[in-house]
């Protein structure tokens, strides 16, 4: 057995026996059967009721189980370790800037159309928004926000709103899609991007507009994964077919 910074590894011969006498081996003569990062002192611990004496032989099977039942038990008593990850309860201002400026920086690394930016926190109040220059038409703001808000009222992306109810082609719900975007001013398109933190709790959400749909929400979606905030987003992942610099 060799342990060296916390790292556990058991070496055996090419033969099935092992004996404390082949310690003074050399090293080529050993072939590593099971190697984890469980701590010195919990594996030998867990090893305290297995006799070291030079009587002591074990073969390939019976080292591996027991490596196993200690592995499964290190592994399920930390399962419920609390996270050092910090919940986030809310967003920030600065937080909301930095998902804002990461809309524009990927914008522009792709190439796409400038697009308005608007990020809001859980009662869809405005917290951030940004428009780039040259932005072709003055409803991008109002689009960019509606996506947000449609995010954070319905608990889902602007594009999972819109496929609940078009995904079946029914006319009633259709129409009640589109009643809930006449009186709420809700948008049915991609680009609004739902944000959760680590207890799955709605914080937020980013509404861009001004590019292809997919590419708006594209954008939104890269910007969450490369803030390094503690951030779970709706949808999981993007269907951008456009992207040159991801």
């Amino acid at each position: 057995m060799k342990i060296i910074a916390g790292t556990i590894s058991l070496l055996l011969p090419a033969t099935n026996a092992f004996s404390p006498q082949l310690a003074t081996a050399g090293r080529s003569s050993f072939r590593p059967i099971f190697s984890t990062a469980l701590s010195s002192s919990s594996y030998l611990d867990n090893l305290s009721s297995v006799s070291t004496s030079s009587s002591f032989t074990a073969t390939d099977e019976q080292a591996t189980e027991i490596l196993d039942s200690t592995f499964r038990r290190t592994v399920s008593s930390t399962a419920n370790t609390p996270s050092s990850v910090p919940v986030m309860s809310k967003l920030s201002l600065n937080e909301a800037d930095i998902l804002a400026n990461g809309v524009i920086d990927n914008v522009k690394r792709n190439e796409f159309p400038p697009i308005v930016v608007t990020v809001v926190d859980r009662q869809a109040n405005i917290l951030v928004q940004k428009r780039m220059d040259d932005v072709c038409h003055a409803a991008f703001p109002e689009f960019s926000y509606a996506k947000a808000f449609t995010c954070v009222t319905m608990g889902v992306s602007s594009r999972e709103f819109r496929d609940k109810y078009t995904a079946t082609n029914d006319a009633a719900k259709i129409g009640q899609m589109n009643s809930m975007m006449a009186i709420s001013k809700m948008a049915a398109f991609p680009g609004g991007v739902l944000l959760r933190n680590g207890d799955n709790e709605i914080i937020g959400a980013i509404g861009v507009s001004g590019a292809a749909g997919d590419e708006d929400e594209y954008v939104a979606l890269n910007s969450a994964w490369e803030s390094g905030l503690p951030l779970e987003t709706m949808p999981k992942e993007h269907s951008c077919t456009t992207v040159k610099s991801p």
